[in-house]
């Protein structure tokens, strides 16, 4: 459950803390003149005369937006093995399926570079093949400039809500304060960083070329399992930065490893308590 809620005049399925016209008890607070005097609750009125009213939790929607990078380092992985971009299709399937079954808005936002525009937003589970239509529709181009893409989604004037970023956040300048402009501007970002186990491990050593495939940018090097130990810790060096840039806004950060059944996954989300209560 989302902690913050964003105002919202449609009914849904999902809690706040605001007071209305729901159906889950809240609060009492003392009668005034010329409010509804159906709310008024008799029974505590039958054991202290005292004239109280009784307050409801409101629900409404949340708009819920996922931000998929689909910049090509997104499509690195083993031969035959699925990519990072195509877990991360998987993932917004299935967590748009769980918003718009709460009947919260759902918009994908998918960005490369430094555009990051929302689609349409929908809502209701009768939606939901229109999103698997826009998802399966997505192809990986650009390259990937996080901190301008995500900054670049408030741009549109998005209801404030859920912001999913699902990145491998592979980018030489970082995430700089993007997360926290997304917080300012009313957010509630989650972070789910992908990555893959398989990548950690090689039997090809000696002398490599590697090529970006974002730029094209070659580098020669003697891969050694000197160098993949390194290459590790220089992933887990970028997660720890990442992590610890969702805790300064109070965002939940998750690593999510591709080579992971996805049903274990799909768990592990829910689990932490970012996206469900």
């Amino acid at each position: 459950m989302a902690r913050r809620m964003a105002s919202s005049g449609q009914r849904a399925q999902r809690r706040s803390r605001k007071i209305g016209s729901g159906i889950e008890f809240a609060d009492h607070r003392a009668y005034t003149a010329g409010d509804d005097p159906r709310h008024l609750d008799w029974k505590v009125y039958g054991r202290s005369e005292r004239l109280l009213l009784r307050q409801y939790e409101e629900e409404e929607d949340l708009s819920v937006y996922f931000l998929v990078d689909r910049s090509p380092s997104m499509g690195m992985a083993p031969a035959g093995e699925r990519t990072l971009f195509e877990r991360a299709l998987q993932i917004a399937a299935a967590l748009s399926y769980i918003s718009l079954s709460n009947l919260d808005r759902v918009a994908l936002v998918p960005f490369s570079g430094n555009q990051a525009r929302p689609q349409r937003p929908v809502r209701g589970k009768g939606q939901f093949f229109r999103i698997l239509r826009e998802l399966s529709a997505l192809e990986m181009t650009g390259e990937t400039h996080l901190r301008d893409a995500i900054r670049d989604f408030p741009r549109y004037r998005p209801r404030r809500g859920l912001v999913v970023v699902i990145s491998d956040f592979y980018d030489a300048e970082g995430v700089g304060d993007a997360l926290r402009y997304l917080a300012l501007r009313g957010h509630e970002p989650m972070v789910l960083q992908l990555g893959d186990e398989r990548l950690f491990r090689s039997d090809h050593w000696g002398d490599l070329t590697l090529v970006d495939v974002e730029t094209g940018a070659l580098r020669e090097v003697t891969l050694t399992p000197a160098l993949l130990k390194a290459y590790r810790e220089a992933f887990e060096a970028l997660s720890g930065r990442v992590a610890a840039l969702a805790r300064e806004v109070g965002a939940r950060h998750l690593r999510v490893d591709v080579s992971v059944p996805f049903d274990d996954v799909v768990m592990k989300i829910f689990r932490s308590g970012g996206f469900l209560g």
